[in-house]
Order: structure tokens, then sequence, then C-alpha cells
């Protein structure tokens, strides 16, 4: 009797050897896997115990903004203000977060994205805070940062943030009366005559990225930012160079002379309160009234006005929100 029970337990290691050393086997068909086919985020995810449809992710793999509002798709009989009295946000919202031009129509089937709050989105550009892009607003960082839960003060580039409140930064400028003969029409020359508009096919180069373009061609550099004593940034270009608008807009100022130290100066009104600088130029070739593009030429790179020996050829850009100087390196992307 004890030999026996001695072979049992043989017997049983033995096959626990075996199966810990041999894999268990299974059917071919078993083991063959489906194609495997890319869906474009199309799932759903649980959150706080409800099923939504993801959000599209960026290509760094966060989650959009959005993905705290939802996607309505236009049915036959809604229209703007509709929505906003569905949806308890302003008709605004709705239209600066779809990017609908003016007048824009919503035909039954397109989808539009409802935000939870009034305000707009915003995507994360390299080189951004959290900080930077509350002030380009003028919102509360911490606002913006309970709106998208965020913790710290990480963002990528690509993500997306609801700014509540936000406004768009450029907006359709005001339109400026002014007539031909008009001492305020015609740049100041100090009895000299004002050198003639260029040729419209010169008048725009390639705009560049940001909310504003950058005032001057790639070849230019800073060399002077913005600081507690110096509410602009200087930017100079070897041996001049040309002035373009940073962004769509009206000329509300352009003056030859002193003028306070900026020599010869162009202001932009934009809309929405933004008001750009360009001092110290050479020549100007816009006058009070005329609209601008984005990118379009405005004068030639000089040093009028305050400027300290024959190096300073320069570029002195200013931008104002509500009469209050900004730092331009909020809005422009070197």
């Amino acid at each position: 009797m004890h030999w026996l029970s001695l072979r049992v337990r043989l017997a049983c290691g033995v096959a626990l050897l075996v199966s810990l050393l041999v894999p268990p086997y299974a059917p071919r068909p078993a083991m063959a896997f489906d194609d495997v086919r890319s869906f474009d985020q199309q799932f759903l995810l649980v959150e706080d115990g409800f099923l939504m449809k993801s959000s599209s992710l960026t290509q760094q793999g966060g989650r959009r903004a959005y993905s705290e509002a939802i996607v309505h798709t236009v049915k036959e009989g809604d229209s703007l203000e509709r929505l906003s009295l569905r949806y308890k946000i302003s008709k605004e919202t709705i239209i600066w977060t779809n990017h609908l031009p003016e007048g824009a129509t919503i035909h039954p089937g397109d989808e539009l994205v409802i935000l939870p709050v009034d305000g707009l989105l915003h995507t994360v550009k390299a080189g951004q805070t959290l900080l930077g892009i509350a002030d380009l607003y003028n919102v509360p960082a911490e606002t913006v940062a309970q709106q998208n839960k965020i913790k710290g003060s990480f963002l990528m580039a690509g993500q997306e943030l609801i700014i509540p409140g936000g406004k768009p930064i450029v907006t359709k400028p005001v339109v400026v009366a002014a007539a031909t003969a008009s001492k305020s029409s015609v740049p100041k020359s100090n009895g000299r005559t004002p050198p003639p508009a260029k040729p419209m096919e010169e008048l725009t180069t390639s705009p560049t990225s940001g909310v504003l373009q950058k005032p001057c061609s790639a070849n230019c550099f800073i060399t002077q930012y913005f600081t507690s004593s110096h509410y602009a940034l200087d930017l100079q270009e070897k041996g001049g160079g040309a002035v373009y608008a940073a962004e769509a807009g009206t000329v509300i100022r352009a003056d030859y002379g002193w003028d306070g130290g900026y020599g010869n100066v162009i202001e932009i009104d934009h809309g929405n309160d933004l008001v750009t600088l360009y001092a110290h130029n050479k020549e100007l070739y816009v006058k009070v009234g005329d609209t601008v593009q984005r990118g379009q030429l405005i004068a030639a790179m000089g040093n009028t006005g305050l400027v300290y020996g024959a190096t300073g050829i320069h570029i002195h850009f200013e931008v104002r929100v509500k009469g209050v100087k900004k730092n331009p390196l909020l809005y422009i992307e070197e």
C-alpha cells in the first residue's frame, strides 16, 4: 500500500513538471486572428458611469478640449439662434468655435461643436504656456485650468483648450472714413511728397503662422525684447527691409515726422480693440483709411525718430489690446 501511494505521488509530480514545460494544445483556427483594421477613434469610453463616443485625438494622443462638449448634427429647421437657446450658449460661441464666416448659414447634416460654456477653442502652439494663453485672451489662468482639468502647467503642442469667456483676438476692423484731400488721410511728410504706393503685385508676402503675422521677412531677427521699460519688439534686417501688416485691418494712423520718437509711424486697427504699431519707418506705402491684408507691404524699414546711430535701422513693433501694450511674442511666432 505504501509502495502504491509512492508511485501515485511520483506520477503526479511528473505530470505537474510536464504541464509547466509544455504549452497547452489549442486548435489552429483558435490561434488565428482576424485582420486588424484601423478605425479613426470610433469607440466608446466609460467616464463617470456614462457611455460616450470618443472625440478625435491629436497626433500627440491627447484628448481634444471638446470631449467636454458635444457634437450636434444639424437637422432640418435648426438655426444658430435655436441652437443657442437649446444649449444655453451664445450664438457667437457657436460661430467662433466652428470657424463659421460672418453671415454663414447651416444646413442639415452639418456637424457643429457645442461648448459647455461661452467662449472659444484655442489650439496650443509650440512654446505657449498656460499663463501666456490666459494673458492672450485676458482670462484668468485658474479659470482656463479649471475648465480644462489641467493639473500643473504642462501643455502639449496641438492640444485644444476651452477658453471660458474668451473672444477672438482678431475681428472685423472698424471702417475709417477718410477724404482723399483730408489732412488726416495723407501721411505727413514735412513738406515732402509722400512716395507712391507700391504696385499691387508687390504688396504681399507669404503670411507666417501665429495669431499675427511677423512684421518683417524671415531674415529679420529680434534685437530688443519686450521689457518693463520697452513695451515692444525691435526687429532688424541687415541693410533694411520691408515692413508687413501683422493682420488684416484698417490704417488709422500714417504719419511722417518725429511723432514722439516713433518717427514715420503706422497704426492698424484689426478689430476687437486690437491695434498694431510700426515705427521708425523710412517710407510709408499706405494712408489713413486704407484697408490692408495680412502680410501686405505697408512700409520700408528705417531709423527715423528716436533711434541711435546709423546702424539702428529696424522696426519697432507694438501690440495693443484695449489700449494696453502687450508682449508681441504672445501673438507672433519667430
